[in-house]
């Protein structure tokens, strides 16, 4: 799209403004074409929040040139109709900027004023009025020359504005995706606001939140959604932030109106937050809100927060935040070791407080050895074993047995050789039911590989997880497969994104270690995100709740207030992870593995995410008229180049240069 900006007469002008965070290293580029030749003014302003400028570019009569001081250096001749790439590259710091043209260098210039950040590109037509000046008579008594003639137009039109900072995105402008925060904002009553109510909503997330441009729209749209979603879930307490999982108030929910069932799934979507404030003090109201002990019901729902937690210091690769709260994460398996662990060494736990309700496998009151509990113990142990290694704790190998041990004790004591499927144990005998639970192992890549795989065929299967609208809850084959309990909410059937982001998770863990084979591929897991995208819809409008029927996709608590913005699940952090392939790593070396089946998309991009304190974008442009950068699978760091490969499929980085 072309913003056409036209110069009519000497005595009016144009202006176009774009506000931008501050930075004072910014990059920005924009393709321009001017309309004539031989007459008309464009200038380019780069601007402080008051508007005062530092650096200019101007296209006039048929030069384009450069402003330093008094001075213009010229940068060579336009013609009309042809296109010209054009980057600026500006550091406040050393007070200059250099200018480059279809990717040629062609200056750099001072500054000529100083100014402690840029916030403003203005585009302006036009000479910019010298009169009147305190000396300029009150009286004027001579006509202007060609008073009332018309000056011939002059156009000039730009597209792809970019900018890159301090703070700031490498391709991608939330101005362009500000629209959808816009109709979110407007389709609601906002009849609970926290933290951060709607009206400062698309600021919020302008700041905070990693851009995403894909071809799909809805899949697009669900993302932004869920952001301004988890927005509204951010409450300020008098101990710091918190997050809720219901807007309005529950009865059995913690001091401030919180509940623990999902934080887990709320730390992993926090850890992409650029403000890690908000990650920080989540996590600390937990552990240490409550006269800095943890919160009275932190333990009353299964947890997996110390794997959580030390999977965010994978992104934000903040050391003494994990390291402060190594202890913390210590007592907390402790606390679940006394209180839940099985002579057999497995962990019980009752579908309520695994957050579930009603199974086919369990009860309300039944401490059974679920898949689920023992998972989460299994990865909280080698989250704090790789926490106490990189603190240099001797606790290191404790973990790391407790880990090993757990492991050997799931698959021998949970997998039923008949099912092909990891099962609740009842006593001495397994369910005898596949469950999505069964596959949560693999949410903290535990089986051993290539002995377990062919669980997966279930995924695609219709008689197994597979319906219309999603992954099931239980496999549909069963006799009692939405059977009616005595629950209000039963997890016999239905899907629940809770247990679905859980699912998609463990398959994008399983296809980064072991591929596309026999039982599963990727084109499996984007079929199922893309079910599980347009699950995100009740009464044709962006929608997430508690669960739905597998069928007909209708919400099943839709109409009841608390199902509204359920805070249970996870979405962002499966299309950076799984459909991006963003795999964060300790060190400086990372993997991306985007799960986009071959010939789906021309393009997607991840920008403006703050990886190890560095702004990291990841581009997929197949035929290269996207971001215009090249064709295939990009990877910057801070501008820089560091990844490409002209295909798509895995690619390993590493960051070899010093932080700005």
């Amino acid at each position: 799209r072309w913003l056409t900006i036209t110069d009519k007469d000497p005595f009016s002008f144009a202006w176009v403004e774009r506000k931008i965070p501050e930075s004072r290293v910014l990059k920005v580029s924009f393709d321009i074409m001017a309309e004539q030749t031989g007459y008309g003014n464009l200038q380019i302003d780069f601007a402080d929040a008051e508007g005062i400028p530092c650096a200019r570019v101007e296209f006039t009569d048929s030069i384009m040139r450069a402003k330093g001081g008094a001075r213009y250096s010229q940068m060579g001749k336009y013609s009309p109709g042809e296109i010209y790439h054009i980057d600026v590259e500006l550091s406040v710091g050393n007070r200059n900027y250099t200018v480059y043209i279809n990717g040629k260098k062609k200056t750099t210039r001072m500054f000529f004023a100083p100014v402690p950040g840029i916030e403003r590109i203005i585009f302006r037509t036009g000479s910019i009025n010298s009169i009147p000046t305190p000396d300029t008579p009150a009286d004027q008594y001579f006509d202007l020359e060609n008073a009332g003639q018309e000056e011939t137009p002059a156009t000039y039109r730009i597209a792809r504005l970019r900018t890159s900072g301090d703070r700031t995105a490498n391709l991608l402008d939330f101005n362009d995706y500000r629209h959808y925060i816009d109709y979110f904002n407007r389709m609601e009553d906002e009849n609970i606001a926290q933290a951060i109510p709607n009206d400062q909503s698309a600021d919020w997330l302008e700041t905070n939140i990693p851009l995403f441009d894909c071809p799909d729209r809805n899949m697009e749209e669900i993302y932004y959604y869920r952001w301004w979603t988890l927005r509204k879930h951010i409450k300020n307490t008098p101990v710091g932030y918190a997050m809720t999982e219901f807007l309005v108030p529950r009865s059995y929910a913690d001091k401030y109106n919180l509940i623990s069932s999902a934080l887990g799934h709320h730390i992993h979507e926090c850890r992409w937050l650029r403000d890690t404030c908000y990650l920080r003090q989540i996590v600390y109201t937990w552990y240490r809100g409550n006269d800095g002990k943890p919160m009275e019901r932190m333990d009353r729902y299964s947890s997996w927060t110390p794997y959580a937690i030390y999977n965010s210091w994978l992104v934000t690769d903040d050391s003494a935040f994990l390291a402060d709260l190594l202890p913390d994460m210590k007592r907390e398996y402790s606390r679940w070791e006394k209180t839940h662990r099985l002579p057999n060494g497995l962990y019980w736990q009752s579908d309520v407080q695994d957050a579930m309700e009603e199974s086919i496998s369990g009860g309300r009151k039944k401490q059974y050895a679920r898949p689920t509990i023992s998972s989460y113990m299994y990865g909280n142990a080698m989250a704090i074993f790789q926490a106490c290694r990189h603190a240099e704790d001797a606790d290191s190998l404790l973990y790391k047995n407790k880990a090993d041990t757990l492991k050997y004790l799931v698959e021998k004591y949970l997998w039923n050789e008949n099912d092909a499927f990891f099962e609740t144990r009842r006593g001495d005998t397994l369910a005898n039911v596949r469950e999505a639970i069964g596959y949560t192992p693999w949410y903290f890549n535990l089986p051993t590989q290539g002995k377990f795989d062919s669980a997966w065929l279930q995924i695609s299967d219709p008689k197994g997880f597979s319906a219309p609208f999603g992954l099931t809850t239980a496999e549909r084959r069963h006799p009692q497969f939405r059977a009616v309990f005595k629950a209000s909410c039963e997890w016999n059937g239905p899907i629940w994104p809770f247990a679905t982001s859980q699912t998609l998770t463990a398959l994008a863990n399983y296809l980064n270690a072991n591929g596309n084979n026999e039982f599963v591929n990727d084109s499996i897991w984007f079929g199922q995100l893309k079910l599980y995208t347009l699950s995100h819809y009740f009464h044709g409008r962006p929608y997430i709740g508690e669960y739905l029927d597998e069928v007909t996709g209708y919400w099943l608590k839709g109409e009841q207030e608390r199902s509204r913005y359920y805070n249970h699940s996870t979405f962002n952090d499966l299309i950076i992870t799984g459909l991006v392939g963003l795999r964060p790593c300790a060190g400086n070396t990372f993997e991306i593995n985007p799960l986009l089946p071959d010939d789906t998309w021309d393009y997607f991009c991840l920008d403006n995410v703050l990886y190890h304190g560095r702004n990291l974008t990841i581009a997929w442009d197949k035929k290269g008229d996207r971001y215009r950068q090249g064709k295939g699978l990009f990877v910057w760091i801070d501008g820089k180049l560091i990844g490409y490969r002209p295909t798509l499929g895995p690619l390993s980085c590493t960051i070899t240069f010093d932080k700005q």
